[in-house]
């Protein structure tokens, strides 16, 4: 059985809808979600940059991916990226805790 199983309809004003619709892009969420957030008094975060800072993450952790593997395959030099996979890590639980509905 679906969890969400129950729908609630009304009716709005073009005006209301459109402001409505405004807040839940700029929060990046879907209007439905951002419509239950706010119906249940959750807070909504909305952090400029996020996206941008995620996928740059994303992409030094591939690198570390990519480094330890050449590393365990003898193409390179090994070096200990033991610390910078750490500090990576960490900065992700960061944005974990700044995005709790997000990430």
């Amino acid at each position: 059985m679906r969890k969400n199983n129950k729908q609630i309809n009304f009716i709005v004003s073009e005006k209301d809808y459109n402001y409505v619709k405004r807040q839940s892009e700029k929060a990046n969420i879907t209007l439905t979600d951002y419509l239950k957030y706010s119906a249940l008094n959750k807070n909504i975060y909305v952090i400029d940059g996020l996206d941008d800072a995620t996928r740059e993450l994303a992409k030094i952790g591939n690198n570390l991916n990519q480094l330890t593997r050449l590393c365990h395959q003898d193409v390179i030099t090994c070096l200990d990226l033991s610390e910078i996979r750490e500090q990576v890590k960490h900065i992700w639980q960061l944005l974990n805790l700044l995005t709790p509905n997000q990430l």
